[in-house]
């Protein structure tokens, strides 16, 4: 099982989804914790009998004060031993400095009312009391204040309610703003090559985002294949222009120099060579128009059943002369019959071009093998010569327009570099395949594969 392709971090739908579930688990998250936290953390609890005197114990020498004032002096002189004092009859604060700013001081006069002490817990504030204290007519409450260790950075609890909510946005923007970095900057890298291959810079890749595995990689790795295909067909069309302007003015000139001489010299004798390299002109012409109509796809099939085997044994018989004038043996090995849907036209011109083209390279008492079988549903059509063979790299490229290789197979042996190209259109136009490989004994082997249904 391909692990890679599980991986939601590999797809962009998958990235999309988790980012944006990541965004709404951290806005639920905060808004929870943020309800909390900002909730009053207040409770009063019961002080244990011991604690209560402990407490008592520690405001003997304070009772010695004679008036609020000097109590305040006493208690400011105890240092950690903080108490908060109260004048119970207003409920005023005689020590409002001790406490913090958004302590609630009705707390306090609630406690007041209370006969026992008691624990008050207010978020990092604690205060035990009241311990009621006589001074003369003025009664007082005392409260021990204790404040626990500020809480670190971290704790949400220990933040202010403007600053969680800045928190949240924060974290909020920076997930939506990478995510959406990381789709906006491979698509501007794909615009910004797509523009320069549209000024006519046909070797703009995208390189960053055809590496990326999912789809947006994809995309990439799409226009790379389309910016291939486009650029080959440029170069073949320029190519071609080149080679059709080339092999027609080969024949051209030669027709015009023999009608100089025909001129100059008062005869006849050049007409021969000028009807010879006219029909040379008019089939490079029909080859090339045979081409373009099954490249453009304008060629309309004519389907209907024939034999393949009939087929391949009329267009032996056609070039049997030709090939008997070279003392080449044309040899057919194949069943009986063997019925498949085609256009026997197209099918016939496509053989005959191989056949020509084997006879063409082969050497004079050379044998050219024409094998038919059948594989499960499909018809296996092999023709192989005893010529010089090719190159491994050539063996796709003859199929194309005008392409010629180098030493004996020149348009000096008069080919105009299209049969075989009209073969693989035909083939492909069949849903078929066709290709070239070498003998091991010596020579080149086309290779046919058609459908029988």
């Amino acid at each position: 099982m391909n692990w890679q392709r599980l991986n939601p971090l590999n797809s962009l739908a998958g990235r999309i989804f988790l980012w944006f579930w990541l965004v709404l688990l951290l806005t639920v998250a905060l808004t929870l914790v943020l309800s909390r936290q900002l909730m009053e953390d207040t409770e009063i609890r019961r002080l244990p009998p011991g604690v209560i005197q402990q407490l008592q114990q520690q405001l003997q020498p304070l009772r010695q004060s004679q008036s609020a004032a000097e109590l305040l002096q006493h208690l400011a002189a105890l240092g950690e031993a903080r108490w908060v004092v109260v004048q119970t009859a207003d409920n005023q604060l005689l020590t409002p400095a001790l406490l913090p700013r958004n302590f609630n001081q009705s707390w306090l006069a609630e406690l007041n009312q209370l006969n026992r002490p008691r624990l008050l817990r207010h978020n990092n504030t604690h205060l035990a009391g009241p311990f009621m204290l006589q001074l003369g007519e003025q009664q007082l409450a005392l409260y021990q204040l204790r404040q626990r260790p500020a809480q670190p950075w971290w704790r949400l609890s220990s933040l202010s309610q403007p600053l969680l909510v800045l928190l949240l946005v924060l974290i909020s923007a920076t997930a939506s703003f990478a995510l959406a970095i990381s789709i906006s900057r491979p698509l501007r890298e794909l615009v910004q090559q797509n523009l320069q291959f549209a000024s006519g810079k046909l070797d703009s890749r995208v390189q960053r985002l055809a590496r990326r595995p999912d789809e947006l990689g994809q995309l990439g790795r799409s226009f790379n294949t389309m910016a291939e295909q486009i650029s080959a067909l440029l170069h073949n069309q320029q190519r071609l222009m080149r080679d059709i302007s080339h092999e027609l003015r080969s024949p051209l000139a030669r027709a015009q120099l023999a009608i100089a001489l025909s001129e100059r010299q008062q005869d006849l004798q050049q007409l021969p060579r000028l009807k010879s390299e006219l029909e040379r002109l008019e089939a490079m012409l029909d080859e090339l128009l045979t081409f373009s109509k099954l490249d453009a796809g304008q060629y309309q099939l004519e389907r209907h059943p024939l034999d393949l085997v009939a087929l391949a044994e009329e267009v032996l018989s056609i070039n049997q002369l030709e090939a008997d004038a070279k003392q080449q043996q044309l040899v057919l090995q194949a069943p009986e019959q063997l019925w498949l849907e085609g256009d026997s036209r197209l099918l016939g011109r496509a053989l005959e071009n191989i056949v020509r083209n084997a006879m063409k390279y082969s050497p004079s008492g050379s044998q050219i093998n024409c094998t038919i079988k059948v594989h499960d549903t499909q018809a296996q059509l092999s023709i192989s010569d005893q010529g010089p063979g090719l190159a491994s790299d050539q063996l796709e490229q003859i199929f194309q327009p005008f392409y010629r290789v180098s030493h004996s197979r020149d348009s000096q042996t008069g080919g105009t570099g299209l049969g075989l190209a009209i073969v693989a259109q035909i083939i492909r136009q069949h849903q078929g395949q066709v290709s070239a490989s070498n003998v091991s004994s010596g020579g080149l082997q086309i290779n046919v594969t058609l459908p029988l249904t």
